[in-house]
């Protein structure tokens, strides 16, 4: 399974600068779970994200789903992401840097190797993310928030999770101290819209498309999207998802389909939806499963 991701921005721009045309100041979602077009649970409104800014420049992030933590984010030359912290689970990340590009980014937990991203730029794109992780027993990425609430929900997260976490700990008593993956991407303008994801199991292929306005999360290079066990995929592009098709369970082309209402040129409300046939957990009958999360944006003024 895909496990991390790098915010990915056009030739001749500074890598690691967060767009700060378009402040997020917090996110509010609720969730809804359907069998068979039946409500069978919701989960009220809640604050999802709550983002700290000082002046243009971004300093913390709360999140405040399953596991709330709060990230910090340090800046250096030009306005260059430098470092992040997340105090509540010993996490750090250190940002390197080739001229106007990024190099790799190294990981730590109660500071021993955790992870290293190293990238590979083509002439105008980043063309490859080369991943290598350490201590394949920590559970730091489970402790951590289970990152995909924010991209496809609970569910789905917690099944992905387990998978990522089942997989680490086999290799790990094979005596396998690291693991290697690799994403290759293609690009249409300033989207990518494919990725695949390569490891030692194989390849698996994911396909986006994107609306034409702006992405408030490009850029955003958090530990909270770069250990997202699959991808955070909003931070890749420049425009806002509409589709994702990937393996997800026993499908090997699942779709995951966004709808947005917009203020001007950035989304203000955003809600996602995606249904698989399962097994209901109350009466054992075979029914379709519909999961639906809406998610309100709140500018900064």
């Amino acid at each position: 399974m895909c496990t991390v991701l790098l915010v990915v921005v056009a030739c001749g721009k500074r890598e690691g600068v967060i767009v700060k045309k378009y402040k997020i100041d917090e996110v509010m979602a609720f969730e809804k779970h359907y069998y068979n077009d039946a409500l069978f649970h919701s989960v009220d409104s809640y604050v999802e994200e709550d983002w700290h800014w000082d002046g243009k420049e971004m300093y913390r992030i709360d999140y405040r789903s399953d596991h709330p933590y709060s990230e910090n984010f340090f800046y250096g030359s030009h306005g260059r992401l430098e470092r992040t912290t997340v105090p509540a689970y010993g996490i750090s990340s250190e940002f390197h840097y080739d001229g106007r590009m990024l190099e790799h980014i190294d990981f730590y937990q109660d500071e021993k190797p955790l992870m290293t991203v190293s990238v590979v730029h083509g002439e105008k794109k980043i063309e490859e993310i080369d991943c290598q992780y350490y201590n394949l027993d920590t559970n730091a990425v489970v402790k951590c928030c289970n990152p995909l609430a924010s991209l496809l929900g609970n569910e789905v997260a917690s099944n992905l999770e387990k998978e990522n976490a089942q997989r680490r700990l086999e290799q790990h008593k094979r005596g396998v101290k690291s693991l290697n993956m690799r994403y290759v991407l293609s690009w249409s303008d300033d989207n990518v819209t494919a990725i695949k994801c390569i490891d030692a199991d194989g390849t698996r292929n994911i396909a986006i498309s994107y609306d034409d306005k702006n992405n408030p999360y490009n850029q955003l290079y958090g530990y909270r999207e770069l250990s997202d066990p699959l991808f955070g995929f909003e931070m890749l592009s420049e425009n806002n998802i509409l589709t994702i098709r990937m393996p997800y369970q026993r499908n090997k082309n699942q779709l995951f389909t966004y709808r947005y209402e917009y203020d001007g040129k950035c989304p203000t409300r955003r809600t996602l939806t995606y249904s698989y046939p399962t097994i209901s957990v109350t009466t054992l009958d075979s029914v379709m499963f519909r999961y639906e999360k809406v998610e309100t944006f709140v500018y900064v003024d």
